[in-house]
C-alpha cells in the first residue's frame, strides 16, 4: 500500500484502521487478525480515542487493546498511532482544558504501553474553553516528547482557521490533520447531527483544507456497511442515482461498493479543490482485505468527473 507523505512530516497509508470496538463488540483474537492483516496488506495508521468504545463499556476498551496488542508483537514502531481527547465518557472527559488534556495523556499512554502517539486528536470543539488554553497545552504534550502532531475532529471550519493564526503568533503546534465525517452520499439537507460538530465535510470545508495543505481523515466514510447492505444505511443520506452510480462503477472494477467509494475517496487528491483524503474505516478480517483492494485501482479525473457530477 502507498504511503503518503504529509506536510507536517507524517509518512501514513492511503487509509487509515479504526480501532472503535476493538475489546468490546470486536473481540480481543478478531481484533489481533485485524490489526495483523491491515500491517500485513502495508497499513500503518491505526486511529483510537480515550473513550471508545464507552457505550458498550467503559471508555478504555480500545486503547487498552491496542497497548496488548503493541505488547504481544512489538509492532509499535511500524504504526502511526492516532488518538483522541474531549469527548465525553460516562459523565467525565467532556473538554479541552489544560488538566484535562494533561490528565488524559498520560491515561492513554499508560493504557497503549507507549511513551508517545504520532497524533493527537482534539475529539471535539469545546467553545467554553480559551483556544489559548487548549493549543497551549497540547503545545507542552509536544515539546515534551508525548505527542508528535496535533489534530482537530468535528470543528467547525473557521474555528480550526482560528486556532491556527493563533497558534503561528503564539509560535505553538498548530492543527495539523483534521478528521470529519465524509463519504461519498450526500447528507439530506436539514437533518441536524448527534453531535453539535460532527458535521460532514462539506465543499467549502474540503477547499479550505485543500488550500492549507491539510488532510482530511474520513470517519463514517462506508456508512456501517450500508453500502453493500442498504438496511445498514444511516437514514441521514440520500440514495438515488448518485448510489446507482457509484454501485453501477463498482461492478465494473470488480470492487464491492464499500471497496468502490474507498477508492473515489483515496483518489479525489486528483482534482482540484480537493486536499489529501485519508478514509478511516474498520472491518472484520474477513472483509478487510476486500476494501483494502480499493488501494490498487487507480482512478483517473474523467472517471472521478462522473462520479462528482452525479447530484
Amino acid at each position: 500500500m502507498e504511503k503518503i507523505g504529509l506536510s507536517n512530516g507524517l509518512s501514513v497509508s492511503q487509509v487509515a484502521l479504526g480501532a472503535m470496538n476493538f475489546g468490546t463488540s470486536v473481540s480481543k483474537s478478531e481484533a489481533f487478525k485485524v490489526l495483523d492483516a491491515y500491517l500485513d496488506f502495508g497499513g500503518n495508521f491505526i486511529d483510537t480515542s480515550n473513550n471508545y468504545a464507552h457505550w458498550q463499556g467503559t471508555g478504555d476498551e480500545s486503547e487498552t487493546l491496542l497497548g496488548e496488542w503493541f505488547r504481544s508483537g512489538g509492532k509499535r514502531k511500524d504504526v502511526v498511532l492516532a488518538t483522541k481527547v474531549g469527548f465525553d465518557r460516562h459523565g467525565e472527559g467532556a473538554g479541552l482544558k489544560k488538566e484535562q488534556i494533561e490528565y488524559w495523556i498520560d491515561q492513554s499512554l499508560k493504557k497503549l504501553r507507549t511513551d508517545h502517539v504520532d497524533l493527537y486528536y482534539a475529539h471535539t470543539d469545546d467553545v467554553n474553553t480559551p483556544i489559548e488554553e487548549t493549543l497551549e497545552a497540547f503545545d507542552s504534550l509536544v515539546k515534551k516528547g508525548k505527542v508528535l502532531k496535533i489534530g482537530a475532529s468535528n470543528f467547525d471550519t473557521w474555528r480550526i482557521a482560528e486556532s491556527n493564526m493563533i497558534a503561528k503568533e503564539r509560535g505553538w503546534t498548530p492543527y495539523t490533520v483534521v478528521q470529519q465525517k465524509f463519504t461519498y452520499l450526500y447528507p439530506k439537507f436539514g437533518v441536524l447531527p448527534k453531535y453539535t460538530f460532527n458535521e460532514s465535510a462539506n465543499r467549502e470545508r474540503l477547499r479550505f483544507l485543500e488550500t492549507k495543505d491539510i488532510p482530511l481523515v474520513a470517519y463514517a466514510c462506508l456508512c456501517k456497511g450500508g453500502y453493500d447492505n442498504l438496511s445498514r444505511m444511516p437514514s441521514e443520506y440520500e440514495l438515488g442515482k448518485r448510489y446507482e452510480a457509484i454501485k453501477d462503477m463498482a461492478a465494473d472494477k470488480g470492487l464491492s461498493v464499500s471497496a468502490m467509494v474507498l477508492c473515489w475517496l483515496i483518489n479525489l487528491r486528483k482534482l482540484k479543490d480537493y486536499p489529501v483524503i485519508i478514509p478511516l474505516f474498520s472491518a472484520r478480517a474477513n472483509h478487510l482485505i476486500e476494501n483494502l483492494r480499493a488501494t490498487e485501482i487507480e482512478l483517473s479525473t474523467e472517471e472521478l468527473e462522473i462520479l462528482n457530477s452525479i447530484e
